[in-house]
């Protein structure tokens, strides 16, 4: 494939990358902008003083006696929500709060016995018993972890999509390999947003969740040069194609291999090759019984490469590294083969009705 039509054929690529990588940097943004109002919210609970006795105000907190009637766990897909069912002040009607995990409070309760619900503004907050108090779902004291924690995720993976969609349009035509090591980034920037995320739900404040995931980012890193290191090695090997020669298919066969050029013997969902009976058959049956287009004695090998970009994007998925690509003509039109590397040499025996300029003469 000429340079121009790679060029053309990816430059779409990038487009739906770098809009996914802006929309995460919005979505980090706004996530950011949440976390002083839900410090401002921790500062003021931990701040607000009792309630004068009768005189309940929204800014104080409110201590209000309650009877347990159940605990209930609620499954939600993984996870579980914990909901204290309580009557208060002697009253029948039933009120549900959804607590911060079990202890000390939840898993010590039972039916009949007494807490305190402490409200403030309008909510529960918290509830106490004879073993402890335990934090409401409401409340402030932690609010601020949730947004700052996936904030710093959507911020490492956007910045790293973006950099990958300016990498593609710019660089990815001229690459020689079909999945370059630069993808490794985007893990990277995966695995620091993991780090931010848990630093955020287990530190006690902002500073110390930023000091956390910044520690982290040389070993990150580390471990992406690392893994960036292997991919190229891999990548570098696959290059490797000059062993492959033509062997004459003995017996009937089946292999796994994709046609694709502007012939009648390109078809979608023709994965497999008949060997060994005839002229090569492009086919959709595993067994090669039904369905079968011939591929023609005017088809000359070219060559064999391995997966380069401008390629069906499925290649690379479905025959990962062991890919390769026969380079093909039939007439004036260029047909590809993709197909394994240890199938390759059959393939090309197959195709040779005379032997092969170069090094792709059949071999005995």
């Amino acid at each position: 494939m000429a340079e121009g039509t790679t060029r053309a054929t990816l430059a779409w690529k990038w487009q739906p990358a770098a809009g996914f990588g802006l929309l995460l940097l919005l979505v980090a943004g706004w996530l950011f902008a949440l976390v002083p109002g839900r410090l401002d919210a921790r500062d003021a609970w931990e701040a607000a003083p009792a309630c004068p006795a009768g005189e309940p105000a929204a800014d104080c907190r409110a201590p209000v006696p309650a009877t347990v009637v159940r605990t209930e766990d609620e499954a939600r897909g993984k996870g579980v929500r914990y909901w204290l069912v309580v009557t208060e002040g002697g009253a029948d009607t039933e009120r549900s709060v959804r607590m911060q995990g079990r202890e000390p409070v939840y898993d010590a309760v039972r039916p009949g016995d007494e807490v305190t619900l402490t409200y403030w503004r309008g909510e529960i907050r918290e509830v106490g018993f004879t073993t402890g108090t335990q934090s409401a779902y409401a409340s402030p004291l932690r609010g601020w972890q949730l947004p700052l924690g996936f904030g710093l995720m959507a911020l490492c993976f956007g910045l790293s999509v973006l950099w990958m969609a300016w990498w593609v349009r710019y660089r990815y035509p001229r690459t020689t390999h079909a999945v370059p090591w630069q993808a490794t980034v985007v893990v990277g920037a995966a695995l620091l947003g993991t780090v931010g995320v848990v630093a955020s739900m287990a530190s006690a404040g902002v500073p110390q969740a930023l000091l956390v995931t910044a520690a982290a980012i040389p070993p990150v890193a580390g471990l992406t040069a690392l893994l960036g290191w292997w991919w190229l090695r891999r990548a570098r090997r696959a290059e490797r194609v000059a062993h492959i020669v033509a062997v004459l298919p003995g017996e009937r066969a089946i292999v796994r291999a994709t046609v694709q050029g502007d012939v009648s013997y390109s078809k979608s969902g023709f994965d497999f090759l008949l060997l060994g009976d005839g002229r090569p058959a492009a086919t959709p049956d595993p067994d090669g019984r039904v369905a079968l287009r011939a591929l023609p004695e005017s088809l000359t090998v070219v060559g064999v490469r391995p997966f380069r970009p401008g390629d069906h994007d499925a290649w690379p998925n479905a025959y990962g590294w062991d890919g390769v690509v026969i380079e093909c003509r039939d007439g004036a039109e260029p047909v590809l083969i993709a197909t394994r590397r240890r199938d390759a040499p059959q393939i090309l025996g197959a195709l040779a009705t005379a032997p092969v300029a170069g090094s792709h003469a059949p071999t005995h």
